[in-house]
């Protein structure tokens, strides 16, 4: 998928403590929370695509966007795999039908080009991605505080760990 959609969760408040941490400490805390928080909605996305889908549903997946983070910013997606499931726009969308469509003996759907419809006919958008987002909100925002709450102790002691005697 292009660009996809972005979703922003307000945390400041409940963030604003953490906001004396500075460089890898903080961003290795701010990539596992959002790790957190996506996989809530790329769970929630994968339980909105209608079964009947076959392998869009296994498609969809989290994967960290090393080109929009930077050390201010952590970014992540939450898109399909469009060589495994490259229909799954016409599904979140909708899409034109213009030619005759047919199931096989294994329930796969197929498309006949050699048999164009008169009347092109609508099929409606089935999203997943993007009711995904509305209802996993609070659920990935619970995620993402629960992980920063684990994981910035260990942070903290990796971080501020004392020197091993041995090495003294």
């Amino acid at each position: 998928m292009a660009d996809g959609f972005q979703a922003k969760a307000d945390t400041s408040s409940a963030l604003a403590g953490l906001n004396q941490l500075t460089g890898p400490l903080a961003t290795r805390l701010a990539r596992s929370m959002a790790v957190a928080s996506g996989t809530e909605y790329r769970d929630e996305a994968k339980r909105l695509v209608p079964v009947a889908e076959g392998l869009l549903q296994s498609a969809i997946y989290l994967a960290y966007k090393d080109d929009r983070s930077n050390k201010d910013n952590v970014t992540y997606s939450i898109t399909w795999n469009a060589r495994k499931a490259p229909h799954g726009h016409l599904i979140e969308f909708g899409h034109w039908q213009n030619y005759a469509t047919f199931k096989d003996a294994n329930g796969k759907w197929h498309t006949n080009k050699n048999v164009v419809l008169a009347v092109p006919l609508w099929v409606p958008a089935k999203p997943f991605l993007r009711p995904a987002f509305d209802i996993a909100r609070d659920r990935a925002q619970r995620a993402a505080l629960e992980r920063g709450r684990e994981r910035l102790p260990e942070l903290l002691r990796e971080a501020y760990q004392p020197p091993d005697e041995d090495f003294v």
